[in-house]
């Protein structure tokens, strides 16, 4: 298998003293506010910038970006002055992209095989293995195009060991042209301080639970759970962080008044807002049926929250010895689970491997795949 491997990410000989070129496709860094993908973007391009060891120029619907409008946009932490920019000067004065040159796409691709190396980022395909919780029009993306964007690769990499599996079942085709690329978390140097000048959030005992809300997120099993006896009395609330997605109108016109109380939701919040509410949360709730990579459980370990997670995908891998799992099917399961973390002493211990679990995700790690693809 290694054989094989190295048969097909074997480059070309690069002269003594020369950096390896690389083209990346920052169309994601375009959007205003940056979460998801432009996240996972701006982390790539970073890790690759802070290990210098490749030459990198940036383009955008193949065509060639300003190196210091897209290091000003990773410094502002915005794309709306570059994507300013290009719509005001890309016609005129901007250039084609390099197609000579590696091209790495942080996700998906709009044209393949414009380059001769080319390579691509899978962050999930629950698309595939769980269509019933997408909409249509995702679903016939993968069905459709994602096969062509494969095979147009000579390096696919995989936001977890859980994505690689599932890709790789669907599309055996691919296995050896494949690698695990993990993200890593990174806050703003500020936030900690800005955070120990405010008062403590007003919410008495809460959890957090992060991400959009749909039916892949699997929070129908924490509305049961909280109908049993043993939960209707606590007092632990849970504070739900993200915008709400699609068919959930059953599930919240179903809330009733209690639950309701123990309930509260945020919507859309600023990243700081977002690091506080998980910073003076007991833990975080990541129920979700599938997941890619869960990079909120990253977060939540790297501010020292344990996590607890369902027994699926990607999380045991990310969370490590730092959360506690359940069947994410089962409400008992998850009622007993959630005793489980809320006890005082389980929660010490499993506090203790936080941020050591959250350190073995690195830029370093994070730059490997791509800096072996380019100079092995």
């Amino acid at each position: 298998m290694s054989k094989t491997k190295r048969r097909t990410l074997k480059t070309p000989a690069i002269a003594r003293g020369a950096k390896p070129r690389l083209t990346v496709d920052v169309g994601p860094l375009l959007e205003t506010f940056w979460t998801g993908i432009p996240v996972f973007t701006r982390r790539l391009v970073q890790a690759l910038l802070a290990d210098g060891r490749v030459d990198l120029s940036y383009c955008f619907n193949l065509t060639e970006l300003p190196a210091a409008k897209v290091h000003a946009a990773l410094t502002m932490g915005t794309g709306a002055f570059l994507r300013n920019h290009y719509e005001a000067h890309a016609y005129a004065s901007y250039r084609p992209a390099d197609t000579s040159a590696p091209l790495l796409y942080p996700s998906n691709k709009k044209v393949a095989g414009v380059s001769p190396r080319e390579a691509s980022v899978v962050h999930d395909i629950s698309t595939l293995v769980m269509p019933e919780n997408h909409e249509t029009a995702n679903v016939d993306h993968h069905m459709d195009s994602l096969a062509q964007e494969l095979a147009s690769d000579e390096l696919v990499l995989c936001a977890s060991e859980a994505t690689q599996a599932a890709l790789t079942t669907y599309f055996p085709s691919v296995a050896a042209k494949t690698r695990i690329m993990y993200q890593y978390v990174d806050w703003p140097e500020g936030f900690a301080l800005m955070d120990h000048n405010l008062p403590r959030p007003e919410l008495g005992r809460y959890a957090v639970v992060v991400g959009t809300i749909e039916p892949r997120k699997n929070l129908s099993i924490l509305l049961h759970a909280l109908s049993l006896p043993e939960l209707r009395e606590s007092d632990l609330k849970f504070v739900i962080i993200g915008k709400v997605g699609w068919l959930v109108e059953g599930f919240l016109e179903a809330l009733t008044l209690a639950q309701r109380e123990r309930l509260i939701f945020t919507g859309f919040v600023s990243e700081f807002v977002k690091y506080r509410l998980i910073a003076h949360a007991e833990f975080m709730v990541f129920p979700s049926l599938y997941e890619g990579f869960g990079i909120p459980a990253l977060e939540a370990l790297s501010l020292g929250k344990p996590v607890l997670a369902a027994r699926t995908s990607s999380f045991p891998e990310v969370i490590g010895k730092a959360g506690v799992y359940f069947d994410p099917l089962s409400v008992t399961e998850f009622a007993a689970a959630l005793a489980e973390i809320e006890a005082p002493a389980r929660l010490v211990e499993l506090t203790t491997h936080t941020r050591v679990q959250a350190a073995q995700f690195t830029p370093a790690r994070m730059a490997s795949p791509v800096l072996e693809w380019l100079v092995a």
